[in-house]
């Protein structure tokens, strides 16, 4: 079953992977991410061989880092060579195997999967799980299991809204063709309910989440021009997964675009 539940507006989790969902969510990330980097000041591109040895520089290419290549090719050495020439195959693979999979990726609909894949694979795994797991109210232990899947599917306009950030729930409003003053009052909930909106609310407020969590890295001074760029372009393909997978499902209703 896809799309949302026309009465409470929660979104049906995805029993299973489908390839389509996977590979989609792998281009952006690819296409985010750019071929091979070879920035000497970036600690992700460098990679010690072993105790008492050098660091040596190999780069990165799709924002695989050094050390992730070096611990799945282990214990066959990583050279630079070998990374600028890395292919989408073994990306995808890493990707799948260190990232998508652990999140439990395939258990979100579209766009929330989205959400959790591309800032676990910009800022980590258990990063990405413990802010869809406050979002929800699950403990924040950073492992995706049973209970914050229940706490996932059990969530309701009610309990996420009030996370929202003033910029996203602007957003949310367009979306919903209601007034920018509507709040997160019962006439907001209850268009969410109806237009089965739950799964982009879900996605405004990990957006928020995000953009918080990037301005408290210590790179942010550096690199937090990108990272927000990134973030708003998650944000939009999210939401436009989002609007897709309702256009899909019988009982599903595409929210207006901004």
């Amino acid at each position: 079953m896809s799309g949302s539940s026309p009465i409470s507006g929660r979104p049906a989790r995805r029993p299973f992977l489908t390839g389509q969902n996977f590979n989609a969510c792998l281009d952006f990330v690819r296409t985010a991410e750019g071929g091979y980097s070879s920035d000497p000041k970036d600690p992700g591109n460098w990679i010690t061989p072993g105790k008492g040895q050098p660091k040596q520089f190999v780069g990165s290419r799709y924002g695989v880092s050094a050390p992730v290549l070096a611990a799945w090719l282990h214990p066959q050495p990583v050279t630079a060579d070998m990374m600028r020439t890395l292919d989408v195959d073994t990306f995808g693979a890493i990707a799948r195997s260190r990232y998508w999979n652990p999140l439990s990726a395939s258990a979100f609909p579209a766009g929330i999967d989205l959400m959790l894949f591309d800032f676990g694979w910009n800022c980590g795994v258990g990063s990405s799980a413990i802010l869809l797991q406050r979002m929800v109210g699950a403990l924040p232990d950073g492992v995706i299991g049973r209970r914050t899947l229940d706490a996932f599917d059990n969530a309701a306009p009610a309990d996420i809204l009030p996370q929202i950030s003033p910029e996203s729930l602007t957003t949310l409003h367009s979306r919903l063709g209601l007034p920018p003053s509507s709040g997160i009052g019962p006439e907001v909930q209850r268009a969410i309910c109806r237009r089965g909106g739950l799964p982009a609310v879900m996605v405004l407020v990990l957006s928020g989440m995000q953009e918080r969590e990037y301005r408290t890295r210590a790179g942010f001074r550096r690199y937090g021009r990108g990272w927000l760029a990134r973030t708003r372009r998650r944000t939009e393909t999210a939401l436009a997964m989002v609007s897709a997978e309702a256009a899909r499902s019988p009982d599903g209703c595409v929210l207006t675009p901004v």
